[in-house]
């Protein structure tokens, strides 16, 4: 799967042609390291990770994508909003509490999380990059 559509938003960002206030979130990443660490750890197994530089530009790439998936022109389905959280509270290492009985929507997040509990918190922002680039190329962005 391709990161092209999150990767051309990254450098509008870093040039100041889009997105503007997340030009201070993009600027100190460096777009091919974080290509290669994206497809390093994509191309590994579940607990696949890199290390140094390529770690750097993946955590920077992670949060920028945080930041930019705020900025779809249209808010994604259940589904897509479901897999967002669980990559990112595996990614940001914040394991969700378990829901009570009657939480319906938080028994939904703990459960989308819990399949991939079990993954590196590298591969989770991998993931998390892969599908806002999913969703850019579904909805657009704002700018």
């Amino acid at each position: 799967m391709s990161i092209n559509a999150f990767l051309e938003n990254l450098s509008y960002a870093q040039s100041g042609a889009k997105f503007a206030e997340l030009q201070p979130a993009a600027s100190g990443i460096n777009v091919d390291l974080l290509k290669a660490a994206v497809e390093a750890v994509l191309a590994g197994g579940d607990d696949a990770k890199v290390e140094g530089p390529l770690a750097d530009a993946l955590k920077a790439g992670f949060e920028f994508a945080a930041k930019l998936v705020k900025e779809l022109k249209s808010k994604p389905g259940q589904e897509e909003m479901l897999t967002f959280y669980k990559y990112f509270k595996q990614a940001s290492n914040d394991p969700p509490s378990k829901p009570g009985l009657m939480d319906f929507v938080g028994k939904a997040k703990y459960n989308a999380w819990e399949k991939i509990k079990d993954i590196s918190d590298q591969r989770a922002q991998a993931l998390y990059i892969q599908e806002v680039s999913k969703a850019i190329e579904a909805y657009g962005t704002n700018e």
